[in-house]
This record gives structure tokens, sequence and C-alpha cells, in this order.
């Protein structure tokens, strides 16, 4: 499997060998940048792919392929939230719910409720910010254990598991996970309940692609995700166990 590390030590060996080629006129000076091209092509599919273990592990499947487990990205939404949290409760299924802080400061006993209910709360950062990839260490440091002092006073524990903001990831990220202990989680369906596709594409997607073992991801503020988890749990509990945890 690619990893960071190994790229960097491929491409730092294979530009000193293209180089020391140029300089003996071997080859044209093209050949760097064609090289330069493919390797930051790589890097780039690294952060948007978090699925490719690229610049860190992240827990993607489950090892019991008889089961498959549910998780939410983005909430609580003081609505839509408890709908779900009903909905799961009617097929005996519990889920993983990726919590962003200051939606949690703002409605705290939703946070509780999903406690409550027996479900896994994890750390999808403070604000979500369109740029928390690009904050330093340090600046995303401060926003995940500012989620964990928060959920730990609403929950009396901190969360163990956390999903980078819109699944990207980078050396930064990287070191976010290592100094803060936490354990980051991808998946391994995504069920696109934030794009444009419609609910009858989206659930025959999941009739066909979904496979024993994944971890499928969804969004507990979006309207549409409870009609299609109403037409698709019905199916899912008749061939897979959804009580699962990591």
């Amino acid at each position: 499997m690619l990893s960071y590390r190994k790229i960097n030590l491929l491409f730092i060996a294979l530009i000193c060998f293209i180089l020391i080629l140029v300089l003996l006129k071997t080859i044209p000076l093209y050949f760097v940048f064609i090289l330069l091209f493919v390797y930051i092509s790589i890097l780039s599919y690294g952060v948007v792919f978090i699925k490719a273990n690229f610049y860190l592990n992240s827990i993607q499947k489950l090892k019991n392929k008889n089961q498959i487990l549910l998780s939410f990205d983005d909430g609580p939404d003081p609505a839509l939230t408890p709908l779900i949290l009903d909905l799961l409760d009617q097929y005996d299924a519990k889920a993983l719910f990726f919590i962003i802080g200051n939606r949690a400061e703002k409605f705290p006993a939703v946070i509780k409720e999903i406690q409550a209910r027996g479900h896994i709360i994890g750390n999808h950062s403070w604000s979500h910010h369109h740029y928390f990839d690009f904050f330093s260490v340090n600046k995303m440091i401060v926003e995940v254990e500012r989620t964990n002092e928060l959920l730990q006073q609403i929950l009396g524990e901190k969360p163990l598991y956390f999903r980078p903001p819109f699944g990207i990831t980078n050396p930064r990220i990287r070191r976010l996970v290592e100094k803060t202990g936490m354990k980051s989680v991808s998946w391994s369906f995504r069920s696109y309940d934030t794009k444009s596709r419609s609910n009858e594409r989206i659930i025959k997607k999941m009739r066909t692609d979904i496979k024993g073992g994944q971890i499928l991801l969804f969004h507990d503020t979006i309207p549409r995700t409870y009609q299609i988890l109403k037409e698709i749990l019905p199916y899912l509990c008749k061939k897979y166990n959804l009580k699962s945890k990591l």
C-alpha cells in the first residue's frame, strides 16, 4: 500500500537519479518536471481520498463481515437527529455520530440523548471550517481538544474516535491524530446524501453496493437522509447485524 513516507523516499531517490542523468545529458530536463507532476498528483490523491490511508491509517471496515456500521457526520441537529435516533431504535441499530463541537455546545441535550440510546460519539472538530486542513497542527489540536473537553463535560467521557472534516487528510492531520491519541475513522461506503443524486438512485446503489463489514457515511443534518434510511433500513436489517461497534 502506498504511504506518504514511502512515496517521499521513492521520489527523492528518483529525482536524484534523474538529475544525474540530466547533468550527464542522457535525458532532457523535462523528465524532472514529469516526475514532479506525478509526485504532486499522488500527494493530491492521498489528500482527497481518506480511504487510501496515505497520510495516516483510518479505520474504514469492520472485522465481522456479517455486520455494518452506520455513521453520521456534522450533527447534532435538534430536529433531524432525534428523528434518526427514533428510526434506529425501531431496528435496534447502533451508529457512530461524529459531532461538531460548536453544534454540541448549542444542543447538549441531543448529545446526551445519542449517548442514552447506546450510540458511539466521535469528534468532528469544533468548527468544521472549510479551511481546517490548512490550519497549523496547533490550531487543529485546539479545535479537537476543545470539542473533546465539551463532550467530556456533557457525557462524562472523552471521545476516542475522530473523523477529519470533509474526509481530507495530510501530514498535519496525521500529527494531530498522533498528538491527541485519537483514532481516525473513515468509511467504506458513502451515501452521497449531501449531493444532488435522487433518493431513488442512492437507495438503488445501497442495495447493490453495500457489503458486509462496511462503515456507511450519512449526515444527520440533511432532511432527505431520514427518508433514505426509512426506505433502506428494513432491507439492511434482513441482511446484516446493525448493532456493531468499532
